[in-house]
């Protein structure tokens, strides 16, 4: 190849390559600035959301610049000179010079709301997307919360969705996300019911108290044995708990002021915050002394009196053949060594029942007649611990030896359920029965005694040996002749 055809060559390649970049400064010349174009009057997202599916336009004219301008609230985007002729952009207005730069929220200091209304408004704590900024823009605008109903609320922005009536009942506050309040919550109370053909002790007073020295500072029902009913309050509203007893029929009723009947008589309390109506109803309770009362250990016609406030217990203790009666109010104190104490709290006059005993014995401990019960009145008597709790008695094996044990439940650990000779019964001494291993053995020495009657000692089958051997030979003359000895 020549020099000369190199040259030509080259120069060829100059002219390609100042062609390439003439055509693309003309491409360049023809690609004009774009922007986002939109109006938030037509599309709230022009305001609210910007860049997103929002219309883009070419602008016309050479050093055209794109604008976000904001007009009496609205908000209005794209080229300045399509949108101001005269260029001339009156405040607040944004200018920006480089293709789709106009896609931000403005101004950047636009107050953000929650905006929505119906049932998925009420609670909008896990609901981000809902916070968005106002659609028509004011420098004083205020986010707003309408409580409709227990089922619909509306939020949103004071300037752009304002109901007519809520100046008066919105709630408004003026920072980002303020009105994120939740519309509608809830308080419980306890719901029961007490009455004398359906009694319901828990609905009166708590019936199994932690302690009794807490029973005695403060009753209280429990929620984990009375149920439980739900209020549905609005925000800014407060709904009670009750209490009604109708004192002619002596209708106990706990519950929520959301179902409340109308009670025209009777004592109605109401008050506010959760299971506030689990106060206990104050009890009226049998009052005597044996030493005094004949009828007072039978638990017959017995005199009644209303305890005074904030008594909640009825008492019965006895010690030895001495027994008493009243109300467990702050003034009670159980007796001293000896005396058995015996609580109840399930209605009026609970403790006119007669107490529980049981018979309590240890064979072990001299006590020869606890297993047959032979002579009960002889036996010693145990005041259980509650008038509801069983007798018992059993037979504990131990080292070899066995021996029987009676007394309260409570008294007698080795009674359970897979004892075969744990016997329970339900009622004052009425462990007498014979334990059956006594029952047993003595169906054993029976046996044995009828074996010895049978059986004949050793002389006795001696001499009934020596009868044979000497019968014998008559025996034989007897089957040779038979007519022999008869002649």
């Amino acid at each position: 190849m020549t020099l000369a055809t190199v040259v030509v060559k080259m120069k060829a390649i100059k002219q390609l390559l100042l062609g390439l970049i003439i055509l693309f400064q003309l491409l360049q010349l023809g690609h004009g600035l774009e922007c986002y174009a939109c109006d938030s009057a037509e599309d709230a997202e022009c305001a609210t959301s910007p860049g997103q599916q929002l219309e883009v336009e070419e602008c016309s004219v050479a050093n055209d610049v794109c604008v976000t301008s904001i007009t009496a609230g609205l908000t209005r985007r794209g080229c300045l000179r399509r949108l101001y002729p005269n260029a001339y952009c009156a405040e607040p207005c944004d200018r920006c010079s480089t293709s789709l730069c106009n896609r931000h929220v403005y101004p950047v200091d636009r107050l953000r709301c929650y905006q929505c209304s119906g049932a998925d408004c009420i609670d909008v704590s896990q609901r981000p997307q809902l916070l968005l900024p106002c659609p028509v823009y004011n420098a004083d605008d205020r986010c707003y919360t309408n409580v409709l109903h227990l089922s619909n609320t509306q939020r949103g922005c004071e300037h752009t969705n304002l109901p007519d009536g809520c100046p008066h009942v919105c709630l408004k506050c003026n920072y980002n996300g303020c009105n994120a309040e939740l519309t509608v919550g809830e308080s419980r109370c306890l719901q029961c019911t007490h009455n004398r053909l359906s009694p319901n002790p828990d609905c009166q007073r708590n019936q199994q108290p932690e302690t009794e020295a807490e029973a005695e500072q403060k009753c209280a029902l429990n929620n984990a044995t009375v149920t439980q009913c739900v209020n549905k309050v609005m925000y800014g509203h407060r709904e009670r708990c009750y209490t009604h007893l109708n004192t002619q029929t002596d209708v106990l009723q706990r519950g929520c002021s959301t179902t409340m009947g109308f009670f025209p008589t009777g004592e109605l309390s109401e008050c506010y915050g959760d299971n506030c109506n689990s106060q206990c109803q104050n009890i009226a309770c049998a009052t005597c002394n044996s030493t005094s009362d004949a009828n007072c250990r039978g638990g017959n016609a017995l005199s009644s009196k209303q305890c005074v406030d904030g008594t909640n217990a009825c008492f019965s203790c006895e010690q030895d053949t001495l027994l008493r009666r009243g109300c467990a109010d702050a003034s009670f104190v159980p007796g001293g060594e000896g005396e058995t104490c015996q609580l109840c709290r399930s209605g009026d006059n609970c403790n006119r029942w007669s107490v529980r005993t049981c018979y309590r014995c240890n064979s072990l401990e001299s006590d020869e007649d606890c297993a047959q019960m032979l002579n009960p009145n002889a036996m010693s008597v145990s005041n259980c611990s509650h008038a509801t709790e069983l007798c018992v008695s059993t037979v504990i094996s131990r080292l070899q030896m066995v021996h029987t044990v009676r007394g309260c439940a409570g008294e007698v650990p080795e009674c359970t359920a897979n004892d075969p000779y744990c016997v329970r019964c339900n009622g004052s001494l009425c462990n007498v029965a014979p334990t059956l291993w006594a029952t047993q053995q003595e169906a054993l020495q029976l046996q044995l005694q009828l074996r010895l009657a049978t059986t004949p000692t050793r002389r006795q089958r001696q001499q009934q040996r020596q009868r044979q051997r000497s019968q014998w030979p008559m025996q034989l003359l007897d089957y040779l002749w038979p007519n022999l000895l008869s002649n």
